[in-house]
């Protein structure tokens, strides 16, 4: 039923809510409503950003399907992001309470906090479960969310934390929370709720701060969640990495091939076919001078095809020019437009009648030209004269 990359073996094979409580207690599926994304993975980072283990998956009607896999501690066990004493789980140095009954207390946990969604290897966003409708974030909100918590061993703990919060003459208070939790070892479902706000003023707006806090064992998912997704990714920004990826990169022969004599009434100067750009990771580019009087163009076409740094540059300038914007400066001002039916990015000095200009074309080309004494518009027409068409064909 539910896909899975192995991390070592599966616990428990559950009907349904394919997701296992301490490897032992099946639950029922949620669903995510008005769910339009498709199937996409399911993961977690809790045991570092770089090695982000499956745990399940979204199906097409937005299912969540979740299996926890068992962790090899000795491959986790340097684990440096979320892992923790279940006695700092509990508060630590920060909120001593006398009475706090603690089985073994360096025994280690490490916190998921967050279920991610992942599409192409990427996350793409993140699944938000809560009493709460409409749920943004984690952190803050009144009621109930829960999460998952890996256990290195079995340990229980029962804590009552005070910690006093103040700052200036805005408030003082006590933060409280309560702690009881029944660990297995391996993970374990744990529910965290907000039950009461601090409310201040300050600067004639109302702000809150948490104030009575419940974290709590579970063995079952709550009835009364919501399951919110929050979606961060462009979807046709994903596809056009994508496409990308299958390009093959175009050899020499064609940069070769291709080269301008000209550009309008300019003469080239001079080329370089592979030069090292800063913050472009790829040699597959060339370079060109082109001048006339005190004009001057220096062009750079790269080819982004079937690298991801290239393509990373890539999709970032398709998306700072899908709107029209402008922010003026101290020389001139910046603008993002349409040139023609092509999207561009223009940087212009009035001062010195420097212009930079850069943008993508053909699906693969990002295309970069500074300019001496050529304003943007006439730099677009000695631009669009260029035939990439034949660039790619030749």
């Amino acid at each position: 039923m539910c896909h899975l990359k192995s991390i070592s073996h599966l616990l428990l094979f559950c009907f349904l809510f394919q997701t296992c409580i301490a490897q032992k207690t099946a639950m029922v599926l949620p669903q995510i409503e008005n769910y339009t994304k498709g199937e996409l993975e399911l993961k977690t980072t809790a045991f570092g950003d770089k090695n982000p283990i499956t745990i399940g998956k979204i199906t097409e009607d937005g299912t969540i399907q979740l299996n926890w896999p068992e962790i090899d501690i000795n491959k986790n066990n340097k684990n440096d992001y979320w892992a923790n004493s279940i006695k700092n789980f509990t508060g630590g140095n920060f909120c001593k309470d006398p009475n706090a009954v603690i089985d073994n207390e360096a025994a280690t946990l490490v916190a998921n906090k967050y279920i991610y969604v992942y599409k192409y290897n990427k996350p793409v966003g993140c699944i938000i479960p809560s009493t709460q409708k409409g749920q943004e974030h984690r952190k803050d909100q009144l009621g109930t969310t829960i999460d998952w918590v890996y256990s290195y061993t079995d340990t229980n703990a029962k804590a009552n934390c005070s910690e006093k919060k103040e700052w200036k003459d805005l408030y003082s208070f006590n933060e409280t929370t309560a702690y009881d939790l029944k660990f297995k070892k391996g993970w374990n479902l744990v529910a965290y709720t907000l039950n009461e706000m601090e409310e201040y003023e300050e600067n004639g707006q109302t702000r809150s701060l948490p104030k009575t806090k419940i974290i709590q064992s579970l063995n079952k998912v709550p009835k009364n969640l919501h399951w919110h997704l929050k979606y961060w990714a462009n979807d046709a920004l994903l596809e056009i990495e994508q496409q990308l990826l299958k390009l093959k990169p175009l050899p020499k022969q064609h940069y070769e091939n291709w080269l301008p004599k000209k550009l309008g009434n300019l003469k080239r100067t001079g080329y370089e076919i592979g030069k090292i750009l800063e913050r472009m990771p790829t040699l597959n580019n060339v370079n060109l001078q082109f001048e006339k009087n005190d004009k001057k163009i220096d062009l750079t076409i790269v080819d982004c095809a079937n690298n991801k740094k290239a393509i990373s540059n890539f999709t970032l300038m398709q998306d700072m020019t899908s709107r029209d914007w402008k922010d003026k400066t101290k020389t001139g001002y910046s603008e993002a437009t349409k040139l023609d039916d092509t999207r561009v990015m223009i940087d212009y000095n009035e001062e010195d009648v420097k212009t930079i200009l850069t943008y993508n074309t053909n699906g693969r080309f990002m295309i970069k030209a500074e300019a001496i004494h050529i304003k943007p518009k006439e730099l677009w027409e000695y631009l669009k004269s260029l035939n990439f068409e034949l660039l790619i064909t030749n």
